[in-house]
């Protein structure tokens, strides 16, 4: 969606969400001003847009309805935060690595006994 196109309100495609009952969008503009909240009719999904981007797509929230868990992703996403959520990403592939592999050493074991 254009700039101009989101400060407007005026995209077919989307539906503009401006409040709803648990406040999430006034929330999300607390994590960033310029943030708002669209709903994709063809993706059938919520968005988050920037309306200080040319190219105002963020994110996509992965949840079907808005709630406290798109603040949270929307925290956890922001671009300070990506150092901390690679190193967090790191961490869990790592303990899975060795999750399988401990797995693999097991299966081993009871084929060679």
């Amino acid at each position: 969606m254009r700039k101009e196109e989101l400060i407007n309100r005026n995209h077919r495609d989307f539906l503009f969400i401006d409040s709803d009952c648990l406040f999430i969008t006034d929330r999300l503009k607390e994590v960033d001003p310029s943030y708002r909240v669209v709903f994709s009719l063809k993706k059938k999904k919520f968005e988050v847009h920037s309306i200080l981007q040319s190219s105002t797509y963020c994110f996509t929230l992965p949840y079907a309805c808005l709630d406290e868990r798109a603040v949270d992703y929307a925290k956890k996403t922001r671009s300070e935060n990506a150092e901390k959520l690679i190193k967090e990403i790191d961490r869990a592939n790592e303990e899975l690595y060795r999750k399988m592999l401990k797995e693999e050493i097991n299966k081993l074991k009871e084929a060679l006994c």
